[in-house]
């Protein structure tokens, strides 16, 4: 049994480390920060479900910026969907960006969920995982809140329970 138990763990440590990639284990690797930190969000530039570029500079300054890293198997994602379409299309879009990227996933794959769930945002595509290792994520969901200013003031694996408060 407890036999067991270690290789559950080990197996556990293991998947988090695939996923984190090795730049996010070496010193000094890039950090989107977390609340009350003062270093800045890392800009990125991904292509969008139909080819154009995206990037979250092209938003910080004019609003806030909602980050969902999610994959297409991820069953807690699926569950969010209708709640970020919500905030997408809702009362507070005209403060709040969303941005969906998925990860590792091929565009195709990525577009049938899209239609087939009617997910209403932007989806980006990280398909090296790449932006996700820069912004330290080690589990999906997981929801990085960007201020209009520039700085990380929400970063968990479900959604904030009262996001106007931080716009």
């Amino acid at each position: 049994m407890r036999s067991r138990h270690a290789i559950a763990l080990l197996l556990f440590l293991a998947c988090g480390t695939a996923l984190a990639g090795p730049e996010r284990l070496t010193a000094g690797a890039p950090s989107a920060g977390g609340p009350g930190e003062a270093s800045p969000p890392s800009n990125f530039t991904l292509p969008a479900l139909d080819g154009q570029p995206v990037s979250l500079n092209q938003y910080l300054g004019k609003k806030s910026v909602l980050l969902v890293f999610w994959a297409t198997w991820c069953p807690e994602c699926k569950a969010a969907i209708p709640e970020i379409n919500s905030l997408h299309g809702g009362p507070l879009s005209d403060k709040l960006q969303v941005l969906g990227l998925d990860f590792r996933e091929s565009r195709e794959k990525v577009s049938s969920i899209v239609k087939a769930r009617d997910i209403r945002y932007p989806v980006l595509l990280d398909e090296k995982g790449k932006v996700a290792r820069d912004y330290g994520v080690v589990g999906i969901p997981t929801y990085v809140l960007i201020s209009r200013e520039g700085k990380v003031v929400y970063r968990e694996h479900a959604l904030p329970p009262d996001i106007s408060r931080y716009l």
